[in-house]
């Protein structure tokens, strides 16, 4: 019978009065018949004899397009919940009060919420562009301007 070597990558310590076990990995560079899978790793790639069943290959097709229609309504999506997480939490209060004064003239709440999510985007795009951090002073009188939307820069 052939005697099969010890994995000393492994450290196994168990007291046998406790219900658990303790294994601890060991990095070592002292594996001189080659089975080092970190060590085949670096070197270009794992044996296919090792890599296990389930693993797929990384595929070098390019990833699927996305659709540019979708990223628009995506956007729109979560600027709108912006809007409504402030309303919410009435967290800047001029959101709320911007909010009120346009239920006073009859505007629809979509179209609230539409008019203001614009103007978090063109306050989110001006920071952007100018790599700023954001004006909530700007947000504000943006919001407050409503229902006019503010003007490109």
């Amino acid at each position: 019978m052939t005697e099969k070597s010890r994995d000393t990558r492994f450290q196994v310590s168990a007291d046998r009065h406790s219900g658990s076990r303790r294994v601890r990995y060991v990095e070592t560079s002292q594996m001189s018949d080659g089975e080092c899978l970190l060590c085949q790793m670096d070197e270009g790639g794992v044996p296919v004899e090792s890599a296990s069943p389930q693993e797929s290959p990384v595929s070098d097709s390019p990833t699927p397009a996305i659709d540019e229609q979708d990223e628009d309504s995506f956007v729109e999506n979560e600027l709108a919940q912006s809007i409504e997480n402030q309303l919410a939490a009435n967290n800047p209060e001029f959101v709320t009060a911007v909010y009120n004064k346009l239920t006073l003239v009859e505007t629809p709440r979509d179209e609230i919420i539409a008019l203001m999510a614009q103007v978090l985007a063109w306050e989110i795009s001006a920071m952007l562009e100018q790599d700023r951090p954001f004006d909530l002073v700007r947000y504000e009188q943006g919001l407050r301007a409503l229902p006019s939307l503010p003007e490109e820069d």
